[in-house]
């Protein structure tokens, strides 16, 4: 068999098994996998199961009718990954001699869904439909990807496609927070490598998946801002002319006020200097998150903060170093220090708390060429490259030495929201496209 016939069989099989491969999302979707360090809503319904490894219980079944070897394995005790390894007639991969293997990964856990109440339908987990859309947490980010991932193994097997190099499907725990060493980063160290992978992040807007072969970076940065406490009431002679001032009382609050401002003015010369051929003006930010004024620790409004916490996601290019980024925002928060004679002498702490670096393929790899001509001969239009708008796994890949892009179903749009969904057509769509990419990528046997 060659390629064409392969993958005409393939799509045959596909579309074939259109309700097939909707029924395992809404079954996905319906297994809540909620990652257990996201913040909670207390009235979380549990529905049947719960938890990343009852959520890969769904998707284990699909990988072994597509032929894989199965591992599941627990980086983190009660977090199972699910890897199925779909051997290739020449296996190993490049660096071992073997034809080219393929990864398509994921993450099978989600962030918290908010109050049941805001959903339309009372329930985060029904996984319903609704005008050629499954709505549901996890709809976009990212069981449709998962499912997707593994009926375009499934198809091949049913369409007897059999492949020179290695196919392998993840789906991982963890990454809603930040834990790659219990997910992507523990199958990478458990020996589950290859010469490419596929991340299945939803990179659509609107229409098919866009291809993303980069990511900018993601910092946070919290920054703890120290006042004078004193009683409310006298707020006028502690900030007009006249009165006592700072000697007297300094709200947190307002200096936290004056320092966002400060770095609302940073990042709108981000917006006219800092650029990258891939993302659009102004998707570089320095973005305030959350704030919390607090007289000692507690919150009152009789009396002035003298404590106030902001924290920050900063978001920057792939090309820059966090490095960079940090040092260039600790001299704009100096200089505002230096300008304020209460912030000079009391300067807030600033705390770095967490990083996700950027990764960077080349537009031109083949891992990126593949799926560019895929998408083009399967869907029938081009596919630009563009960078990712969030962050995924395959910054992990590439610190592993393994060149990685990411394309997938759903919308970042709809991600993190409530009534999340994906569109049907875009689930067949990249899962046409995975089956046509791993047979360019690892050749038919």
């Amino acid at each position: 068999m060659d390629e064409r016939a392969a993958l005409r069989a393939t799509v045959v099989a596909i579309d074939a098994h259109q309700d097939a491969i909707v029924a395992t999302l809404r079954d996905l979707i319906r297994v809540p996998s909620v990652n257990p360090n996201y913040p909670h809503f207390d009235g979380v319904p549990t529905s049947t199961g719960t938890g990343e490894s009852a959520a890969n219980e769904v998707l284990r079944p699909v990988y072994t009718a597509a032929g894989c070897q199965v591992d599941v394995f627990e980086a983190v005790a009660g977090r199972a990954n699910l890897v199925g390894v779909r051997r290739g007639s020449q296996p190993g991969g490049t660096r071992a001699g073997g034809a080219r293997s393929l990864i398509l990964n994921g993450h099978v856990d989600t962030v918290a869904p908010g109050d049941p109440a805001n959903w339309a339908s009372g329930d985060p987990f029904d996984g319903r439909l609704e005008d050629g859309r499954v709505v549901g947490l996890g709809a976009s980010d990212m069981k449709s990807g998962l499912v997707a991932a593994a009926w375009a193994a499934r198809a091949l097997e049913i369409a007897g496609v059999g492949l020179r190099g290695d196919l392998i499907l993840e789906s991982v725990v963890g990454e809603e927070m930040m834990e790659h060493e219990a997910g992507t980063t523990a199958t990478i160290r458990r020996g589950h490598v290859a010469d490419a992978v596929i991340v299945a992040e939803p990179t659509a807007v609107n229409g098919a998946p866009a291809l993303a072969p980069c990511s900018g970076g993601g910092t946070v940065f919290q920054l703890t801002i120290e006042g004078l406490a004193a009683h409310s009431c006298a707020r006028g002679n502690h900030i007009w002319p006249g009165g006592t001032g700072g000697r007297h009382a300094v709200n947190a609050i307002d200096k936290a006020f004056d320092i966002a401002a400060g770095l609302r003015r940073l990042e709108a010369t981000w917006y006219e200097t800092r650029r990258h051929p891939l993302f659009p003006q102004g998707h570089f930010t320095i973005g305030p998150d959350t704030i919390s004024g607090t007289l000692h620790g507690q919150t009152l409004s009789w009396a002035v903060a003298n404590e106030c916490r902001l924290e920050y996601l900063v978001m920057y290019e792939p090309t820059r170093s966090q490095a960079d980024v940090r040092a260039e925002i600790e001299r704009e928060l100096a200089s505002m220090y230096d300008a304020d004679p209460w912030l000079r002498e009391h300067p807030p702490a600033i705390a770095w708390t967490h990083t996700w670096p950027p990764y960077d393929t080349p537009v031109d790899h083949p891992i990126t060429r593949t799926v560019q001509d895929r998408h083009r001969s399967v869907l029938g239009a081009a596919v630009e490259p563009q960078g990712f708008a969030a962050v995924d796994d395959a910054t992990y890949f590439q610190a592993a030495g393994i060149p990685a892009v990411s394309y997938g179903p759903g919308s970042i749009l709809t991600c993190h929201c409530f009534d999340e969904s994906v569109s049907i057509e875009q689930v067949l769509a990249a899962t046409r496209v995975y089956a046509a990419a791993a047979i360019e990528w690892c050749g038919v046997a």
